[in-house]
């Protein structure tokens, strides 16, 4: 029992510390580099690094595809609380997201999903999305909203991602690895960000973000794809590494495409 609970503190105060490293860099950088840095994998990566410690790479290879797909389901909440913060309040925008993500979530867990399926349906929803978001996404390019961290922001998204990591690892072994791949892609840190800045720097501003995050997110589902191809063939460590990279290259090479002159 001591084991466990050791175990649990250690992955509450990495996952934390992961999360609030990012935050201050995301709030302290700008919206562009903000954006990119909360679509990284703050929160599922710590999720399948503990994951691939506590069971077989079938389980994890599966997990991740799974999680692939749901990463619509994260498209799908970005889009409508990009649509709907402009003009509301936090309840009205973030509300109707969540339970589109959920809507999009069950019937989602319920498919056996192929990679190109997969890709398919995130490239559906993600197309859709940066289509329908892009006046947002441009004057966010033009834009400097910064928010500045307050450690009591901090704390509680830290402590609901640790809350968030350590809940769904102890629950994994009887979820199975179709649900446990889903719900780890949650968009927790999105939810926890959006919840902390809503207020402090408008619904205007945080449309435009979710606009860029949309771009961005598309990346984390990649590198979910990356592991489930990687995992079995090369083993745990390489295929880590290799989702990791692909994450990094996708956000640089986004970053450089957001930094483009925009036409006038």
């Amino acid at each position: 029992m001591a084991a466990f609970w050791v175990t649990a503190l250690v992955r509450a105060l990495t996952s934390g510390t992961v999360v609030v490293l990012a935050s201050v860099l995301a709030e302290l950088l700008g919206p562009v580099w903000g954006a990119l840095i909360i679509s990284l994998p703050v929160t599922a990566g710590p999720v399948y690094v503990f994951m691939v410690l506590e069971h077989e790479t079938a389980f994890v290879a599966a997990a991740a595809l799974n999680g692939f797909a749901a990463n619509a389901a994260t498209g799908l909440f970005l889009i409508v609380y990009a649509r709907r913060a402009t003009d509301r309040s936090l309840l009205r925008a973030l509300g109707p997201a969540a339970l589109a993500w959920l809507a999009a979530a069950v019937p989602i867990s319920a498919v056996s999903w192929t990679p190109l399926t997969a890709f398919l349906l995130n490239a559906a929803v993600y197309g859709a999305g940066a289509a329908t978001t892009r006046p947002a996404a441009t004057v966010l390019a033009r834009s400097a909203v910064v928010a500045r961290p307050r450690p009591r922001d901090l704390i509680v998204r830290a402590a609901a991602v640790a809350l968030f990591v350590t809940s769904l690892l102890a629950l994994s072994t009887a979820l199975g690895p179709a649900r446990t791949g889903v719900i780890a892609a949650y968009p927790v840190t999105l939810t926890s960000t959006f919840v902390i800045l809503h207020r402090r720097v408008g619904g205007a501003a945080m449309a435009r973000l979710a606009s860029i995050t949309i771009r961005g997110v598309f990346g984390f589902g990649l590198t979910l794809l990356t592991l489930h191809l990687l995992i079995q063939p090369l083993g745990a460590v390489l295929a880590l590494a290799a989702a990791l990279l692909v994450s990094l290259v996708y956000s640089a090479g986004l970053l450089a495409f957001q930094r483009r002159p925009v036409a006038r």
